[in-house]
């Protein structure tokens, strides 16, 4: 099955961007402290400014926006997003303007982190306020764009078919997964959508028993939550664009909100204590929002006794390094 999936990704629009395959790190320090077999899925390895998930999923859902015509793209999220820092930099290298929005947040000033990655990377950047909709805000960017006779492709919360390919993205780090060792018993990853659909939807097609579990960055106040419902739906629709089908239903999902704090891009102790954690254990750096947060909620598992001793673990690095250095007030031990 390997092989179907891989000819049908083949057959689609993409460009190529992200260093692939990523590493798979065994932590053996790490797995020995908690009773299970930790290894790293590197996709904070995948190389274009400071790599991260987005650069994977940017190859299709970009290679979807040149097939159809666009001359730019549009974006729009927090000021430290990872999404746009990485979208600014495949924009560059592919020649395509982009335009994000980001929201004057808490995290906007100084420019620091992602927000500043973005600036030297060239995008036209337009802050809006931290009440505004971001998906409208794109929508009517768009339609401002169309009438001076742009072609743009919005990507990002509320843009379904983006959202569905990239899925397709974590299709195939699933097989590679699957083809850098035996497969896992369980998977966790920081994710809100299109990265657990993907990984689910690529386990289905391999028919696996792994379980995937999504550690949520957001709760469902903030605009680009995905309810399980939907997440079931990315991995449905990604099927459709692969030729093949899916039976996930959204109890097929488990996607835990649980390990947000006090809200969504504010670190909590969890996931400081994570970052430290596999730091001092194994020399690999997470970050305060995302992926400590997702790699919080594994160690949580693991203290809770909800893994079996010796089960195969995966922990899928999103990225989102560059944020560490916009938090590094909450990040350093005070006196």
């Amino acid at each position: 099955m390997i092989t179907t999936v891989r000819e049908r990704l083949a057959r689609l629009p993409r460009v190529r961007l992200a260093h692939l395959p990523t590493p798979l790190d065994a932590c053996p320090r790490l797995s020995a402290a908690e009773g299970s077999a930790i290894s790293v899925k590197r996709d904070d390895c995948t190389g274009l400014a400071f790599g991260g998930n987005k650069v994977r999923q940017h190859e299709y859902v970009l290679g979807d926006a040149i097939a159809q015509g666009a001359d730019c793209v549009i974006q729009g999220s927090a000021s430290q997003s990872n999404h746009s820092r990485q979208l600014a930099a495949a924009g560059a290298k592919l020649g395509l303007e982009v335009f994000l929005l980001p929201k004057r947040d808490a995290m906007s000033a100084p420019v620091q982190g992602n927000h500043l990655v973005s600036h030297l990377l060239g995008a036209t950047i337009t802050p809006i306020d931290p009440a505004e909709s971001s998906t409208r805000r794109k929508d009517e960017l768009a339609a401002r764009l169309r009438e001076r006779g742009r072609r743009p492709y919005v990507v990002g919360m509320g843009a379904t078919r983006s959202l569905t390919l990239a899925a397709l993205a974590y299709v195939e780090a699933l097989v590679e997964i699957v083809e850098a060792g035996e497969a896992p018993d369980w998977i966790f990853v920081t994710s809100q959508g299109s990265t657990q659909a993907g990984l689910q939807l690529g386990c289905e097609l391999l028919g696996l028993p792994t379980r995937v579990v999504g550690v949520n960055p957001m709760t469902a106040a903030h605009e680009a939550y995905l309810p399980p419902a939907q997440i079931a739906a990315l991995a449905r629709g990604a099927a459709e664009l692969l030729g093949l089908a899916s039976a996930i239903e959204p109890a097929d999902v488990v996607n835990l909100t649980g390990y947000v704090g006090e809200g969504y891009g504010v670190p909590s102790a969890e996931s400081l204590a994570a970052i430290a954690t596999l730091g001092a254990a194994e020399g690999i750096l997470l970050d305060p929002v995302y992926s400590g947060k997702g790699f919080a909620g594994l160690l949580d598992h693991c203290s809770r006794g909800l893994l079996a001793p010796g089960e195969r673990v995966v922990f899928v690095h999103t990225g989102g390094l560059p944020a560490l250095f916009g938090y590094a007030d909450a990040l350093t031990p005070q006196p």
